[in-house]
């Protein structure tokens, strides 16, 4: 069962990286809420951090995290506090992710022409929440700078 908490659980800390870097907001979308929640329950037993099928991701983005211990709002702020911290893996001039690290999420993160986002959370089966956003238009494309 989703507890998903309120859209500015999921929404102040990254429009807050936004602005850092001089980003417009993004929106909360209540279609691609009720996507994120599909896809939450979808994974519920195993918690996996799978992406959406070929048929959205061409439309929209997505990060996902896997947060053990924590079955509540607490869950999500971990996971945009870790997504939201790949900043430090970013490197702009390169336009690349540094030392081997991920930071993919944090450029979904403020990515300048994704204007809309919905999130959900789900307690898993084996513990702990799997939280999803789903952005709109999606981020990370090729050769293109975030911001």
């Amino acid at each position: 069962m989703c507890d998903d908490g309120f859209p500015s659980d999921y929404l102040d800390g990254q429009n807050a990286a936004r602005a850092d870097v001089g980003v417009k907001p993004l929106k909360w979308s209540g279609q691609l809420k009720r996507m994120a929640e599909k896809f939450v329950n979808k994974h519920i037993i195993h918690c996996l951090q799978g992406q959406l099928g070929k048929r959205y991701s061409i439309y929209h983005g997505q990060n996902t995290a896997r947060i053990p211990g924590f079955e509540n709002v607490t869950a999500i702020h971990q996971a945009v506090e870790i997504w939201v911290e790949q900043k430090r893996y970013y490197d702009y001039e390169s336009n690349s992710c540094i030392g081997g690290n991920l930071c993919h999420s944090y450029t979904q993160v403020v990515w300048k022409d994704s204007k809309e986002i919905g999130c959900s959370r789900v307690t898993c089966r084996i513990g702990g929440s799997l939280v999803v956003c789903i952005y709109r238009p999606p981020g990370n494309v090729a050769g293109q700078r975030p911001y």
